[in-house]
């Protein structure tokens, strides 16, 4: 068992749920926000990308993947960008569990790697209450499909 190559691939399997949900949504539903307060659906998503840019920059290779949340109405632009963070937060991962070791985070790479995930997960979460509250019709598929990591 490769411990490192397997949790790149949980990496990669997250980033890919992420990107599996924002394909699933509407484009007019990014606008809507969970009762009308807090981040929009699209804003959820641009806030996963700009959290993916921040950490990148502060225990990996400065680089600015952030983007403004007025792109939190832009699937494509969300996409794209979601794509791409999710490439590059996967060579930073690469780089921290090479190294077994982390500058700017406590305690450790395994424990910075976790937080990134449940971290998403929340997001994921909030993107789904918002659907739900506003009586959106999504498939429930999707909503197991968020949860069915086979097939990704």
């Amino acid at each position: 068992m490769d411990f490192k190559k397997d949790l790149l691939d949980a990496w990669h399997l997250n980033t890919k749920v992420t990107l599996y949900l924002l394909e699933n949504i509407e484009p007019e539903w990014l606008p809507l926000k969970l009762q009308g307060k807090g981040r929009s659906i699209g804003e959820q998503f641009v806030h996963i990308n700009n959290i993916r840019s921040y950490w990148i920059g502060k225990v990996g290779t400065k680089e600015d993947l952030k983007i403004d949340k007025k792109y939190g109405k832009d699937k494509v632009q969300i996409l794209t960008s979601l794509t791409l963070s999710g490439a590059k937060m996967a060579n930073t991962l690469q780089e921290i569990l090479d190294q077994e070791d982390i500058t700017g985070y406590k305690p450790h790479p395994l424990a910075f790697y976790s937080q990134m995930i449940a971290h998403e997960a929340h997001h994921r979460g909030q993107v789904m209450a918002a659907i739900t509250r506003n009586d959106l019709p999504i498939s429930k598929s999707v909503n197991f499909g968020l949860w069915n990591w086979n097939n990704k």
